[in-house]
């Protein structure tokens, strides 16, 4: 099965959100002002990202669903409690959450018809 197709209101960069989150994930020779961008990229990456999934669960079957319902509510504490500041691990932990979303948003299986 395929990817949902990206909305017009809200289009899916894959290729940004990846490297976002391999930067943050794998880079170890990451600035001040770097680290700054790229927590800004990566909270708007899972904002938009959760938005996709989660209006995807509904159709999801079994084990899909239950691990794309448990990614969404993970990743919208992880966004209430990140407001700036966050140490190098909260925001791999983020990285870590955006790229199980994308994950999710690419491969979500197959689906329920829509209701």
């Amino acid at each position: 099965m395929t990817a949902p197709a990206p909305t017009a209101a809200a289009p899916i960069d894959v290729e940004t959100i990846r490297a976002t989150y391999d930067r943050l994930l794998w880079g170890d020779d990451i600035s001040g002002s770097e680290w700054e961008a790229l927590a800004g990229l990566v909270r708007g990456h899972v904002g938009l990202l959760v938005k996709e999934v989660d209006a995807l669960v509904p159709r999801l079957r079994g084990h899909q669903q239950f691990v794309a319902r448990w990614v969404v509510v993970q990743s919208r504490r992880m966004l209430r409690t990140s407001r700036g500041g966050d140490s190098p691990e909260q925001l791999r932990d983020l990285a870590t959450q955006c790229r199980a979303l994308l994950v999710l948003h690419e491969n979500p299986g197959s689906l329920h018809p829509p209701a």
